[in-house]
């Protein structure tokens, strides 16, 4: 009996979806389905021949996270313009929608990932294969109430002070997502407490640096990817 071959995730959704732009960040988000089951680690091995199912319209992992994280901290976004920084899919973009934002510009350094339905949504302003620090007044002439921030490889901290580029009204809320993993620079996500805490510390102190005042902190919902615990940060402009 031969042995079933394997291989990587990313590997077989690459080939049975080419045009997918960005298939780790599909595979991030819980979109990918190997033999029906979710697939969110993108150094999982599977069977070659197993059969892969991208979900393009479903629930997103970002959206129960960020819903939590509006319920949690009372912000109301209704007829509000918003940027959401690290758009990707457009989880927290849809939850923005739907919580009533006039507008929402959605950032993403990579392209092709954010959904077809948010891209045809008058209301979505598509910013795909932009970096935050290449905002400008230009880029985004609309004053921002609310900013969303769910990011990878840049830090909360390092993060935060980029906005300065941008025009913001004297009471607009800040809600970041805050990875340890990225917040730390770690390899790898922590699961010590101390970690975590100084990880929340430091993302907070890089906010209150900045012209913001946080007022709150929770865990997130939802974990991240391969179960990272993660927190949101809620400030406000002062």
């Amino acid at each position: 009996m031969s042995r079933a071959r394997f291989k990587g995730l990313v590997e077989h959704l690459a080939a049975a979806r080419p045009d997918l732009a960005d298939p780790i960040a599909a595979i991030s988000d819980g979109r990918v389905l190997v033999d029906g089951k979710i697939m969110d680690n993108p150094r999982a091995q599977v069977r070659a021949d197993a059969p892969v199912v991208v979900r393009e319209n479903g629930p997103l992992r970002g959206e129960a996270k960020l819903r939590g994280a509006l319920d949690a901290f009372a912000v109301d976004v209704t007829g509000r313009v918003a940027l959401d920084a690290g758009a990707a899919a457009g989880g927290f973009t849809r939850v923005l929608l739907n919580a009533g934002a006039a507008r929402v510009y959605a950032v993403d350094a990579g392209h092709g990932q954010l959904l077809g339905s948010l891209r045809q949504d008058q209301r979505v302003v598509n910013l795909e294969a932009t970096n935050l620090g290449d905002l400008s007044d230009e880029i985004v002439p609309d004053t921002i109430a609310v900013v969303t921030l769910d990011l990878s490889y840049l830090s909360i901290s390092a993060a935060v002070p980029q906005l300065e580029r941008l025009t913001l009204t004297d009471s607009a809320d800040l809600i970041a997502l805050v990875k340890p993993m990225f917040e730390l620079a770690m390899p790898s996500p922590p699961t010590d407490r101390a970690r975590l805490r100084s990880a929340v510390a430091r993302a907070a102190e890089g906010v209150e640096r900045a012209p913001w005042r946080v007022v709150g902190r929770i865990i997130s919902p939802v974990r991240g990817a391969n179960g990272a615990i993660e927190f949101f940060i809620h400030a406000r402009r002062r």
